[in-house]
């Protein structure tokens, strides 16, 4: 019986939604607008595109950083650029042995045309280490400036994230891609040990990190039951990138813009499966909460 109450109300939505000629509104927490997706689709035409899928809030990270300036020139006031570090594209592995980029980062900050700061990636074996100056600067700039940081980090447990939080309580962290390829165990555990961290779940999809969903593409049982546990500290984006295994290749621009329907459309298909107090939660109202404080 309950279950038949939840497939009704998730159809009235989808009607509503139809007539309305609009899917239900959307907060995207995980944008980039980079120098090679500018060859294929126009500031003005990712505009066009978010607007379509009723994004109500774009958050975007570029390379350049002031690529994500222009979607905020050409949208509105909805579209939230964030400061990265990766300033050129040379810098996209080597930006932590660079001390400019915090010079760089200051004077960004200061204008008051960023919203945050990242994306900023951790990864083991490549680097930085957790206490690279350049990295530990951009968290000091973090706490003074008051802003939420994105960080992304690639390892085998959420202890690894652990240790930033717990050192940096002053900072609201949004993990990318809930780690990427850990479990719902591993979201669990760390949301209880840090206050400060809220998780994203962008990239989680058959063309990125795999899904969370089983069988007939149904959200694992695990999974759902951290989400009811924690429902105000999950939200989700769309990751336009493409494909992920070969980015940054030399010889073409990312194309992740041309796919941006088939990302959201993943999303919305897995958070119509949830309770909807929870899919409108993730949907929408933890991304607004998080990053406007409404």
């Amino acid at each position: 019986m309950k279950f038949f109450i939840l497939v009704t109300l998730l159809f009235s939505i989808s009607a509503c939604a139809s007539l309305s000629g609009k899917p239900p509104p959307f907060a995207d927490v995980h944008l980039h607008f980079n120098w090679d997706q500018e060859e294929l689709v126009s500031a003005e035409q990712a505009i066009e595109i978010l607007k379509r899928h009723n994004v109500e809030l774009a958050v975007v990270t570029a390379t350049p950083s002031s690529n994500a300036v222009k979607l905020r020139k050409a949208g509105g006031d909805w579209v939230l650029p964030i400061y990265s570090p990766y300033i050129d594209v040379r810098a996209r592995y080597g930006w932590f042995n660079r001390p400019d980029v915090l010079v760089r980062a200051r004077k960004a900050l200061q204008s008051g045309e960023y919203f945050g700061i990242g994306e900023v990636h951790l990864v083991i074996g490549l680097g930085p280490r957790r206490d690279n100056r350049v990295f530990t600067g951009l968290l000091a700039l973090a706490e003074e400036f008051n802003l939420p940081f994105l960080l992304h980090t690639e390892a085998g447990s959420y202890k690894y994230m652990e240790s930033v939080c717990r050192k940096y309580p002053k900072i609201r962290f949004l993990w990318a891609h809930a780690g990427g390829l850990l479990g719902a165990d591993h979201s669990d555990k760390l949301l209880a040990s840090c206050k400060n961290v809220w998780i994203e779940l962008s990239a989680r999809d058959p063309h990125h990190y795999g899904t969370f969903l089983i069988g007939d593409n149904r959200v694992s049982k695990p999974w759902l039951n951290v989400f009811k546990k924690y429902p105000d500290r999950f939200m989700t984006g769309t990751d336009p990138v493409w494909k992920a295994s070969e980015i940054h290749r030399w010889d073409r621009a990312d194309e992740g813009w041309l796919h941006f329907d088939e990302f959201i459309q993943f999303h919305r298909h897995w958070m119509s499966q949830l309770p909807p107090d929870i899919e409108r939660k993730i949907r929408l109202e933890n991304g607004k909460r998080f990053w406007l404080g409404k």
